[in-house]
């Protein structure tokens, strides 16, 4: 098990990812019979252990891009669509609810006027679910775009 061990953190660089690599490996090991006769135990650990290392780092592999508090959406900030409008942004909603696409006014609305889940709306206008988390994702940003031009 050290072994195993010290092979994954060389190759994931990381504790607690490395022990649970290692239960991983040995789970493998129980589940899965091998296609041929084991010669030499340890060189096959190695490779089954550091093979089991590079598919997890391709699987979880991303882009590390710094991202500033003005590029990320506060949780604390409010959008028009999500507030209680006065008279004023009343219309410029209503005004700007009127240039989106007809999938995208009918999600926006059945999701944040009528309070409807995904589900709910994916059932009621028959399209799958990731199409109608789709249309409110747009909609709602090409509301928040129309709302700070007409600003």
């Amino acid at each position: 098990m050290p072994l195993v061990f010290g092979v994954c953190m060389k190759y994931l660089r990381e504790k607690h990812v490395a022990q649970d690599s290692t239960m991983e490996v040995f789970e493998r090991l129980i589940q899965h019979e091998p296609a041929s006769e084991i010669k030499n135990f340890k060189a096959f650990l190695y490779v089954v252990s550091k093979n089991h290392c590079l598919m997890k780092q391709r699987g979880e592999r991303m882009m590390s891009i710094e991202i500033s508090e003005s590029d990320m959406e506060s949780a604390l900030q409010m959008h028009l669509i999500d507030s209680e409008p006065d008279e004023k942004q009343d219309q410029l909603l209503q005004k700007c609810m009127k240039t989106l696409k007809d999938f995208q006014k009918e999600c926006v609305t059945m999701f944040y006027l009528k309070k409807k889940s995904y589900l709910e709306i994916s059932h009621d206008l028959k399209m799958n679910l990731n199409a109608v988390k789709s249309h409110i994702q747009n909609g709602k940003r090409n509301l928040k775009i129309c709302i700070e031009a007409g600003k």
